[in-house]
């Protein structure tokens, strides 16, 4: 039907029309439905397909590094190719067997031709499909892709009717992807090759070295002569080839200033994003390096941002989520809200046991936390968020403990002094009374109280040996060293505890090497140290046990680096709990029942060892028993003291 209304109007009307003004008629019909067609027929491929720029990353992305490269980019843009050819293909096929065997728009014989470039086509994006499988395609994949896309497009349009088919300014979508994925000189060049290509076809269809196609839905002059083509009218191929030359040309300009207005501030804004995120790493660096946890919650108290450290410690889940109250720990009230309410900072402490935290303390059971809360305003001033900062104050706390304790010692030193001044005259007129009594052959004295004086020396004895403990703990023992086998310090006071610990049904096992473990020590303050060692590990064996002494010449290096031998005392008694383990060295600390220990024989022990250059230290399993070692420089190993008592 619409084509006999054709007929009638050419036959009536169009054919008693200048030649010239029909060609410009036909000029305009034919722009006006070439763009009518490119506008339909790219909304429909650009509908069904994926976005052709490039995605800007998100803030996520960026910070986890997920950006492309160019290579990527290059490798995105011949994947969205590769995808539109093959709907060109699917769609090429469709109009070609509609316009040729349906509806006779094009004769028979360009039927062939047209699928043989088709043909090429497909075969042509499964090269390009092939290349870009490789790790990194090569550059030039997509400007091959660009200009041999626009010579099958020309052999298209040749076969389907040549200038006088509407779709041939489908070229621009060409120039426009050019613009796109290419550099503004190769924009330019994929233009002038599509205007050169559209040209040669034109120039060879007028001239007759080629032969032209007809398409019916083009309209065609009849005659005595025959049938009349626009593609023939040398005004018609003229302005044809040279609108389509100012409109390719143009939209090159338009396209690459924009896309090039575009990628500049794509590299701006990359750089600003680089440097917010070095920044950022930076600041978060520095909060690590700081042991700082920050978080940063709205009104309805939502984390908005939360850094790493948090995380470790209270085991928050991340941004957009409501937070738990610091990990589970509690703390009487929210501080953001608190914060929120009227403005004020805040600041609290927190204990929380490890096992209620993401993590580990070396030496304790518990950390400590400042927590402080501050409000941060808007621009109008409205507080409408609030940052969170917690800071680990768990050596803080340790080192005034330390402090108090260290002013405690002082305090003990001093007494001990005094004590030892006070106690020693006195001690020592007892001790002498008491022999003098017992030396004098000429008094009589019963049995009885013989055997009690004798308890007396004993027991005076002992206190003064307390008394010079204390001294020894508050400064370098001057007791004289020699060059002695510590074996036999070692093997006196296992003598003293054989009998007791016989009677609790206790096992020593003497584990001592058969070489000499030689140091320049005091004989009588090395058996004070181990017979205080032994005693406490029999104490620990409340129900019978295992007490082993090993000894080692190979015990490696003290912290200043001289070589030194170890001595350990091992029991499988009851063992020390983890914190009791930090305090046992503590003067007046103790674990006994009251009345039955007086807290001062590890830290004399200590006193005595450390005066001797060396060092003592405990391990010990709460149902497992203890282990006491103790070590000692070598014969040779130079040291102060050495130098000072020798």
């Amino acid at each position: 039907m619409v084509f006999g209304l054709y007929d009638v109007i050419e036959r009536t009307w169009l054919r008693q029309m200048d030649p010239h003004i029909l060609s410009a008629i036909h000029l305009a019909r034919g722009l006006v439905g070439s763009v009518v067609a490119a506008v339909i027929v790219g909304w429909l491929v650009m509908r069904a397909s994926p976005s052709l720029l490039v995605r800007a990353p998100s803030e996520d992305e960026w910070v986890r590094g997920a950006r492309l490269d160019e290579a990527d980019r290059i490798a995105n843009y011949a994947r969205w190719f590769i995808l539109m050819r093959w709907v060109t293909v699917v769609v090429a096929v469709v109009l070609v067997f509609i316009t040729v065997k349906i509806t006779g728009l094009l004769s028979e014989a360009a039927w062939w031709p047209l699928i043989a470039t088709i043909g090429a086509l497909a075969t042509l994006n499964i090269l390009y499909m092939t290349l870009l499988r490789r790790d990194r395609p090569p550059s030039w994949l997509m400007p091959m892709q660009v200009y041999l896309d626009l010579v099958l497009l020309t052999m298209l349009l040749h076969f389907s009717g040549g200038i006088e088919n509407p779709i041939s300014l489908l070229v621009l979508f060409h120039v426009i992807i050019g613009g796109v994925v290419l550099r503004r000189p190769q924009s330019f060049h994929v233009a002038t090759a599509a205007i050169a290509l559209f040209g040669l076809m034109a120039a060879l269809e007028w001239s007759g070295r080629v032969d032209h196609y007809t398409l019916l839905i083009f309209p065609h002059f009849k005659d005595a002569e025959g049938l009349h083509h626009a593609a023939f009218q040398p005004m018609y191929v003229v302005s044809r080839i040279g609108l389509q030359a100012v409109v390719l040309l143009l939209t090159a300009y338009f396209v690459t200033t924009l896309t090039e207005r575009l990628r500049y501030d794509e590299r701006q804004l990359e750089g600003l994003a680089r440097l917010a995120l070095t920044e950022r790493r930076l600041l978060e660096r520095s909060l690590e390096t700081t042991a700082t946890a920050l978080r940063v919650v709205d009104r309805e108290i939502r984390c908005l941002w939360v850094n790493q450290q948090w995380i470790r410690w209270f085991g928050e889940a991340g941004p957009g989520e409501v937070p738990r109250d610091y990990g589970g720990l509690s703390t009487n009230e929210c501080l953001a809200g608190k914060v929120l309410q009227d403005g004020q900072a805040r600041i609290i402490e927190l204990t929380a046991p490890t096992t209620q935290l993401n993590m580990k303390t070396a030496g304790g059971t518990a950390k400590t936390f400042r927590l402080t809360a501050a409000p941060l305003p808007d621009r109008e001033g409205n507080i409408t968020q609030v940052v969170e900062m917690a800071q680990d104050i768990t050596d803080q706390k340790h080192a005034q403990a330390q402090m108090l304790r260290a002013g405690k010692l002082a305090a003990v030193g001093e007494l001990a002094g005094q004590v030892a001044h006070e106690v020693n005259n006195p001690i020592a007129i007892i001790s002498a009374k008491t022999r003098l009594l017992l030396s004098d052959p000429a008094q009589t004295i019963p049995e009885k109280v013989r055997h009690e004086l004798e308890k007396v020396v004993v027991l005076s004895d002992r206190v003064a040996k307390i008394a010079q403990g204390l001294l020894s703990y508050c400064r370098p023992s001057v007791a004289r060293r020699t060059r002695m086998d510590l074996r036999d310090p070692i093997r006196r006071a296992l003598a003293l505890v054989m009998q007791p610990a016989a009677t609790r049904g206790i096992e020593i096992r003497d584990d001592l090497p058969s070489q000499p473990l030689q140091v320049n020590a005091n004989p009588d303050e090395m058996e004070q140290v181990f017979l205080n060692l032994l005693l406490n590990a029999l104490d620990a064996m409340l129900h019978g046990g295992r007490l082993t002494v090993t000894a080692s010449n190979t015990a490696g290096t003290l912290p200043d680096g001289r070589p030194c031998l170890s001595a350990s005392v091992t029991d499988n008694g009851v063992g020390i709990e983890t914190e009791v383990c930090e305090r046992v060295f503590e003067p007046f600390f103790t674990t006994k029942d009251p009345g039955k220990g007086t807290g001062l024989g590890l830290s004399i022990c200590q006193g005595l060892i450390r005066s001797h250059g060396g060092e003592i230290d405990v391990t010990s399993q709460p149902g497992k028993g203890t282990r006491m070692t103790i070590r000692l420089p070598l014969v040779g190993s130079h040291n102060v003291s050495e130098a000072n008592h020798e």
